[in-house]
């Protein structure tokens, strides 16, 4: 999860949504400002603004056990920013044999760190990936490999539906803990009841098929 996000004061409020980026967002933003206490109005602020974060957390040990977060913030009249949802999942990312933490193994290893942008489908329809997912920018890893197709998603057929049962793994089918549904392809792998309640969360505030700028909504891996 994300622990350094500053609260963005008065003066501070014209570098909001920069300051944003790499920072994240941390609990000290629940703190009410004067702004809700009918204080201190910064004519600068735009209360109301929301600006949210998508976290991933690698867990070195156990690839398929990291932590996927969601945090939103919304402006207040005086300028700081507070916290109006937050929830955390189980998630994985890369495949077994070796390179499952080697960022620059295309196709194996886990996402390189650093920032993405995001735009969510409903119902993606990949030849791979269906159902509901967020599709990420391209990102280079430390050696310069060009990391591309990478995906927040679960295993769904068309519809988000959840294929019959059958022999082997499916990708139409969520037959996680018969089979370790959280490797990938280097994606980030969610619970399909999971992946629904982290869309649920960021269509309080956003929009299906719109690629945002960092500055409102990203991803961030680490």
């Amino acid at each position: 999860m994300s622990r350094g996000f500053q609260v963005l004061g008065a003066l501070a409020a014209g570098a909001a949504l920069t300051a944003f980026g790499l920072a994240g967002i941390g609990p000290a933003s629940a703190t009410p400002g004067a702004g809700d206490e009918g204080g201190v109005v910064d004519p600068n602020a735009h209360p109301g603004a929301v600006r949210a974060q998508i976290t991933f957390t690698k867990n070195v040990a156990h690839p398929w056990h990291s932590r996927i977060s969601w945090r939103a913030v919304r402006q207040q009249v005086d300028g700081t920013w507070k916290v109006v949802a937050q929830d955390a999942w189980r998630a994985g990312s890369g495949l077994p044999g070796g390179s499952a933490t080697n960022a620059c193994v295309k196709g194996h290893g886990w996402l390189p760190d650093g920032r993405y942008t995001l735009r969510q489908y409903d119902d993606y329809a990949g030849n791979l990936i269906h159902g509901r997912a967020f599709r990420l920018s391209d990102k280079r890893c430390s050696n310069g490999t060009l990391r591309e197709q990478l995906f927040i998603h679960t295993e769904a057929g068309p519809s988000n539906t959840q294929c019959a049962d059958g022999p082997g793994d499916q990708i139409c089918r969520w037959e996680f803990p018969k089979i370790n549904d959280y490797t990938s392809h280097g994606c980030i792998k969610m619970a399909p009841a999971d992946l629904l309640a982290l869309t649920h969360d960021f269509h309080r505030f956003f929009e299906a098929g719109v690629r945002y700028s960092m500055s409102k909504v990203s991803l961030r891996v680490r």
